[in-house]
């Protein structure tokens, strides 16, 4: 009985201390996720709004308001929108020029395109004359040659 009662009270010692850790640990762990939450949370007294104070309604009394003049601001609209206009102009115009420089560079390199594929062709009729003169030559040499020594058996 005595074996029984040790264990017994061995077994509820463990028991407790883990009881113990594990309570410590819950209230540890909560205490630190509430820690990281308070930073967080910003409290507004909404009441100090809406307590007015008499030096609060002079301050707003004083206050002074500027006109708005109408006028000026058209004025301002109007000379902005011209400036705007007047820059448009001078970009469409630079656009133009470029355009127009652009046009006469694409134009002379078509020219001198041209001028090169013209060269090359006349230089290509030239050599095809000249083939063509040679082929001629041989074959009349061939024919002359024949003619003169046609081995025919009339000499015999």
């Amino acid at each position: 009985m005595a074996k029984k009662f040790g264990k017994f009270v061995m077994t509820t010692a463990a028991l407790g201390a883990l009881a113990a850790g594990a309570y410590y640990f819950f209230m540890k762990n909560n205490d630190f996720l509430d820690d990281d939450f308070d930073d967080d949370e910003d409290y507004d007294d909404f009441d100090e709004d809406l307590d007015y104070d008499e030096t609060d309604v002079q301050s707003e009394a004083d206050r002074k308001y500027v006109d708005l003049d109408l006028t000026k601001a058209s004025e301002k609209v109007e000379e902005t929108a011209e400036k705007v206009e007047e820059a448009a102009e001078k970009v469409e115009e630079k656009i133009n020029e470029k355009a127009d420089d652009f046009k006469e560079g694409l134009d002379a390199a078509k020219a001198e395109a041209t001028d090169k594929i013209v060269g090359l062709a006349e230089d290509a009729a030239k050599a095809v004359d000249e083939a063509e003169e040679k082929v001629e030559e041989f074959f009349d040499d061939e024919d002359e040659e024949y003619e003169d020594n046609d081995n025919s058996l009339d000499a015999i």
